[in-house]
This record gives C-alpha cells, sequence and structure tokens, in this order.
C-alpha cells in the first residue's frame, strides 16, 4: 500500500491577508528548543554573541522590509518574540522566511569561524507562531508579556526546564482578547 503524504495544518489564519496593514505578535522558535542564543540571569536575559548576532538580523529585516516597525522584541535563550507593525504590503511570511535564512546562515557562519555550538539539520523549527493584533487590550497585553517575558522565564512553555504547572498561557489569554 502506498505511503500517504504527510499533512501539517496550517497555523496560519485561513483567509487573512498577511500582507495587511496591521500588528502581528511572532514567535520563532529553536529546532528542539535547545537555548542557544543566551541566558536568563536574575530575571534578565543575557544574550551570548549568536543572540546579538539573531538581534542583530532582527533589526536589518525591519530595513529590508520598509514598513514593518518595531513595536517590542526580546531574543531568548531559545526563541524570539516580536511585536511588529506591518505599515506596507510586506509579506510578514516573507520576512520571517528572511530572517530565518539570514540568522541560519550567520549562525553557521559563527559555527565556523567562532566556534558556536553546531546545531542538528536547521537552526529554526520549521513554523511559526503568529497572532494578529485586533484591539488595545491584546496590544497592550502583548507588549507587558515581551518585556516581562525574562522575568517570566521560569514559567516560559518554551523553557524545557519550566514550571509547567503554573506555565503561562499566552495563547489562551490572546485568544480570548481577540474574539
Amino acid at each position: 500500500m502506498p505511503e500517504l503524504p504527510v499533512r501539517h495544518n496550517s497555523l496560519r489564519l485561513q483567509y487573512f491577508d498577511y500582507s495587511a496593514q496591521c500588528c502581528y505578535f511572532i514567535t520563532i522558535v529553536t529546532q528542539e528548543r535547545v537555548c542557544r542564543f543566551g541566558t536568563v540571569r536574575d530575571g534578565e536575559q543575557v544574550l551570548h554573541a549568536p543572540g546579538v548576532m539573531v538581534e542583530e538580523v532582527y533589526r536589518q529585516m525591519l530595513v529590508a522590509f520598509p514598513g514593518l516597525e518595531d513595536i517590542a522584541h526580546v531574543v531568548m535563550p531559545n526563541h524570539v518574540h516580536f511585536l511588529i507593525y506591518n505599515g506596507s504590503s510586506s509579506s510578514i511570511a516573507e520576512a520571517i522566511r528572511w530572517f530565518k535564512s539570514k540568522s541560519t546562515n550567520g549562525y553557521i557562519h559563527g559555527v565556523k569561524e567562532y566556534g558556536w555550538p553546531r546545531f542538528d539539520m536547521q537552526l529554526w523549527q520549521t513554523r511559526f507562531y503568529d497572532v494578529i493584533i485586533r484591539n488595545k487590550v491584546a496590544h497592550d497585553f502583548v507588549v507587558n508579556y515581551i518585556h516581562n517575558n525574562p522575568l517570566r522565564w521560569h514559567y516560559d512553555r518554551l523553557n524545557r526546564k519550566a514550571d509547567m504547572e503554573n506555565a503561562d498561557k499566552i495563547g489562551d489569554q490572546l485568544h480570548l482578547m481577540n474574539w
């Protein structure tokens, strides 16, 4: 019997134009949630050289895609969050692909030139998580969440050592705010 192709459900909102002018909360996670970019010490993110590179690539993305505006962002040990406003017709998915490609190439350069830890197959998970911000309450919640993410690292679902019983449920909270 022939093997059926694996079907992956899209994380994107069906029928939504991701080049629309609005705010997007984006989360991109490293493959297998491996911490590569820094550590959290006393509630503050301490970036290592790979994290500094990721931060720089994020800033380059904002230049490469005119109209994308940074509202808030944070590079965490194994993921990045950013809240961006798309004030043009830039494709968010295209900007994310660009970011992942450039940061992966930068990380590979760091492995070769500076001895950064190698990664297997890919640096980032294939997909990314997004929330379309539809109101001021959700906007303010996300800005606060991003700024306080290092303080709440021990409750972060993306932290493999997190207190999962009391883990942040940001997706559930945003879902309630957006509908």
